[in-house]
Order: C-alpha cells, then structure tokens, then sequence
C-alpha cells in the first residue's frame, strides 16, 4: 500500500535537482510505502534525462512528461496521477530533512486527520533560518477554519503540509493555473475544506533562498502581471468572507495583499497610484485589519496603508 506520494515539479532546476530528490529517497519509508511524482514541466535543460534516470534507479520514483504549462499545472497532474494515501509538495529546487516522512504520516494515521502542518526552515548560502509559518503546536485535532484563524501567519505555503488525498479530489482543490500567486490563492481554499487538522513541531522542509525567483520579475509588464494576481487572489478572498464564521484570517490577509499591490504600483507605476487605489476600494472595503501573528513589519505597513493609502505609496515611492 502506498502511504505517501511526494509531488515535485520540475523545471529548469539542473543545479538543485539531485539535492532535492536524494533527500526525499533518504526517507526511512520502504520503497514500496511512498512514491515520488517528478513532473517534468517542459523543462529545456537536462531535467527530462535526469528524471527518467532516477525512475530506472529507484523504483518509488514515477516521472511525468508535460509541456511548459507552469508549477500549478504540474502540481494539478501530479495530484491526479498520486496513488498515496496521503499527499504532499517540494519544489525542485529545495529539499527536505532525512527520515521525517514516516511519523509525519504515523501520526497523521493515528489521529485520523485531513491535515498536518510541519515546520519550514529558510536556507541561505551559509546559514539556517526557522520561520514562525504557524504559532503553536496543536496537540488535539482542530478545524481548518480554527487553525487558520488562531495559528497561521502570513505565509502561504503548500509544502508545509501532509493532506489526505481524498480531501483534495472531493473538495475539488486544484491549483488555479497561470498566475504566479497559486500558493496563497489556494491555501485558503484548502485549509477551509479541512475538518481535521494537526500540526507538528519536527522541522522538515528546507527552503532554499534564490535570486531570480519568479516572484521578482524585471520587466513592466510582468510587474503588471504580479499586481493582476494579487487582484485576482484579493477578489477571492473577498468572496470567501461571505462563507466563513470567522474571517479575521482572510482580513488580515487581504490587508496584506493590498500593501503588496501599492508597494509594486509605488515602485513601478507611481503615476497611477490613484487608480489603483479606487480599483483595490472597489473590490474590498476599508478599514484594513491586521493580525498578533503576523510580522511586525507587515502589521506596521497594514496600519500605515490603513491610515492613508495615498501615505504609504508615497513612503515606499521615495524611501
């Protein structure tokens, strides 16, 4: 029986891909407990070769071949052709700890949960770095409004979780494909469907810091692009107020998205700044509001934006 299948897109990562792929086989699962779905997204280096050498070594790993449609379609094909009972995401370019997948999974079995969050830690050239992804430990099992609501920080990452497959073919939770902000429009959608929800303190995933991430593009148009999707993520977020008990999560987290907005339109397109703040007032009513948990620096930048949008285009337009 296959407990766990671990989904990994990959493109363009021929530096990086050996490091993530060894540590998902140093994994203390047998071979035939887990598979390991690599998703061949077009990539035009020698990822292809690389992927369909692992397959004929190992016999856990399972490559799919695609054309360049991008991560949320990759992750889409991955969680479709996944056999595991349960299922979880790395990107290429990152990797994982050694032997964590088998508690991660025994635990989740044992309380019989639709979700459990681990912990994620940043790595730069020549040091490690933790980060609060979520407070607390949660001990008894919660909903997944309640977790969001009660312990879940700003950051938005689907690799921080072991989900029960069957909650993300019932619930419909694939990936919105072709925008760059699938992470966070997903993440609400999938943590509102869940009904139990655990967390562990084990850190497991290791998140590899690049310079030319896709979220720093360096031209006008992919700019106008970024602020699309953050539009696009904001106007669902919206919506979902209308659905949920308690939206204070959701408020805080479109609060944070509207300064994500003006920080690009005060950079890129400062000119425009006016029509960009009637559109974002159009979609979601103020006062913003921020939330205990989240950053310092966020919550400073939420109560300056809520204070005077025009204020805080121009503190990040000339500062």
């Amino acid at each position: 029986m296959i407990l766990l299948s671990v989904i990994v897109p990959v493109f363009r990562v021929e530096k990086y891909l050996d490091t993530c792929v060894m540590s998902l086989l140093h994994q203390d699962l047998n071979a035939d407990e887990y598979e390991i779905i690599l998703v061949d997204d077009g990539s035009d280096d020698s990822c292809p070769q690389k992927c369909d050498e692992y397959a004929a070594q190992y016999k856990q790993i399972v490559v799919i071949h695609q054309p360049n449609k991008g991560q949320s379609t990759a992750r889409n094909a991955g969680i479709k052709a996944a056999k595991g009972e349960y299922v979880c995401f790395v990107d290429s370019d990152d990797y994982v700890e050694p032997n964590t997948y088998s508690s991660l999974v025994c635990q989740a079995q044992k309380e019989q949960i639709d979700t459990l969050a681990f912990r994620l830690q940043l790595v730069f050239d020549k040091k490690q770095q933790p980060i609060e992804t979520f407070t607390g430990n949660i001990q008894s099992a919660c909903t997944g409004e309640e977790f969001i609501n009660n312990s879940l920080s700003v950051h938005c990452f689907p690799v921080i979780y072991l989900i029960h497959r069957n909650l993300l073919i019932e619930n419909n939770l694939f990936f919105k494909e072709g925008i760059f902000y699938e992470d966070v429009e997903w993440l609400p959608r999938f943590l509102y469907s869940a009904k139990r929800v655990m967390t562990s303190d084990k850190i497991v995933y290791n998140y590899v810091q690049r310079a030319n991430s896709t979220t720093h593009p360096t031209t006008q148009e992919r700019w106008k692009r970024l602020i699309a999707d953050n539009i696009t993520v904001l106007r669902q977020n919206t919506a979902l107020l209308q659905t949920v008990s308690n939206p204070i999560w959701l408020h805080a987290m479109n609060a944070s998205i509207i300064t994500s907005i003006l920080t690009i339109v005060s950079k890129h397109f400062y000119a425009e700044r006016q029509s960009y703040i009637a559109s974002i007032r159009e979609i979601y009513p103020y006062p913003l509001q921020g939330k205990a948990n989240f950053p310092f620096a966020e919550n400073i930048k939420i109560r300056i934006t809520r204070l005077s949008p025009q204020l805080y285009c121009f503190l990040r337009h000339y500062l």
